[in-house]
């Protein structure tokens, strides 16, 4: 029982923490048909990121209000919309933040201290994951990251 209580904790504070799995940047996939088109990557009004298709731009993580306008000469430029939204790294510093309640409730049920200690622990880590991950923007994800767009003549 306790090694499997063991391995649940160490694999949850293993997966948790999206800083440390995921990093504070993402890549964006921007592909065209035809390719040669210029990629700009806008978010909240500040140009983030540009190439030339096929591009892998990367961004923050916290990049919010983020838009991609492809454009090449001779054709209708595209504008797509990206959304930021929470990665499911994120939400795992929950499990650990969750062992400091759970180790006062044994401790005071069995009147084990080293369960006190060792929840307060955990618990520290996982809430330590949860500030760390918002003040780097690791938190966030950004929907789509992988865009193909089929350019059109203009008119």
């Amino acid at each position: 029982m306790n090694r499997c209580v063991a391995l649940l904790l160490a694999g949850s504070l293993l997966s948790s923490c999206a800083t440390m799995n995921r990093g504070r940047d993402e890549v964006i996939s921007i592909d065209s048909d035809p390719s040669g088109a210029k990629a700009t990557i806008m978010c909240a009004g500040n140009i983030t990121a540009s190439g030339t298709t096929p591009a892998h731009l990367t961004i923050p993580r916290k990049a919010d209000l983020c838009r991609i306008d492809i454009e090449k000469s001779g054709m209708a430029t595209q504008k797509v919309q990206i959304e930021r939204g929470f990665n499911a790294s994120y939400w795992m510093n929950f499990i650990p933040a969750g062992a400091f309640p759970l180790s006062v409730l044994v401790a005071f049920t069995s009147g084990s201290d080293g369960a006190l200690f060792v929840g307060l622990g955990i618990g520290l880590i996982g809430a330590g994951g949860l500030v760390v991950d918002r003040l780097t923007g690791a938190m966030y994800d950004h929907e789509p990251n992988v865009i193909k767009v089929t350019l059109q003549p203009q008119h």
